[in-house]
C-alpha cells in the first residue's frame, strides 16, 4: 500500500511543479511584462554587436506613443514569419499616430517601409543608456530546438522512461527487503 502512495505522492508534486510553472511563464510574466510571450529569440546578425543570433531576451510592452529613436523594439512584417528586433531610427507623426522607421544595427540600410503601432509587439528591456539588460547568449538556439516536435517527443519519451525505471528500481530494493514475521 504504501507504494501505490509514493507513486500517488510523486504523480501530484510533478502535477504541482507543472501547474507552479505554467501559472509563472504562462500567467504571471506575460501580466508583468505585458506582452503574451515575454521572451525572444534573436534569429540574425542584423543587430549586431548589441544582440547576437541566438541571444534570448526579454521583450516588454509599450505605448508606441512613447517610443522613441534609439529603442530596440520588436515587431512584425508581412515579409517575414519570425518577428524582427531593430532599432529605431526615425520617429514621424503621421494622420493616424506615429510612424517608425528602423534598422538593424549591422545593416547598412534601414528596413524597407515604416512601422505602425499595430506593428509593433513590444520593446527589448533595456536600461537609461540603452544597454540590453537581459540577455543570455546561445540559449535561443537551445530553445529552438526544443520547439520540434521530434525533440520534444524524445524529452518526453526519456522523462517516462526514468519514472518507469526509478519506480521499477525502487520495487526490486522493496522485494529484496527481508519480510518480519506476522
Amino acid at each position: 500500500m504504501s507504494d501505490g502512495k509514493s507513486i500517488k505522492r510523486e504523480i501530484i508534486s510533478l502535477i504541482a511543479i507543472l501547474i507552479l510553472f505554467l501559472l509563472i511563464f504562462q500567467v504571471l510574466i506575460p501580466n508583468i511584462s505585458g506582452v503574451p510571450t515575454p521572451f525572444t529569440v534573436v534569429t540574425s546578425g542584423s543587430m549586431r554587436p548589441t544582440l547576437e543570433p541566438g541571444d534570448f531576451i526579454i521583450v516588454v510592452g509599450c505605448d508606441p506613443y512613447q517610443l522613441k529613436e534609439g529603442d530596440i523594439i520588436v515587431f512584425r512584417v508581412p515579409w517575414s514569419e519570425n518577428m524582427i528586433v531593430h532599432r529605431i531610427i526615425k520617429v514621424e507623426r503621421g494622420p493616424d499616430g506615429p510612424i517608425f522607421y528602423t534598422k538593424g544595427d549591422n545593416n547598412l540600410i534601414a528596413d524597407p517601409g515604416y512601422r505602425k503601432p499595430s506593428d509593433i509587439y513590444g520593446k527589448v528591456l533595456t536600461d537609461e543608456k540603452g544597454n540590453v539588460v537581459f540577455r543570455v547568449p546561445w540559449i535561443g538556439y537551445f530553445l529552438e530546438v526544443l520547439q520540434i516536435l521530434p525533440v520534444k517527443l524524445a524529452l518526453a519519451g526519456l522523462i517516462v522512461g526514468y519514472l518507469i525505471y526509478d519506480y521499477s528500481k525502487e520495487l526490486r530494493l522493496r522485494s529484496d527487503e527481508p519480510q518480519g514475521d506476522s
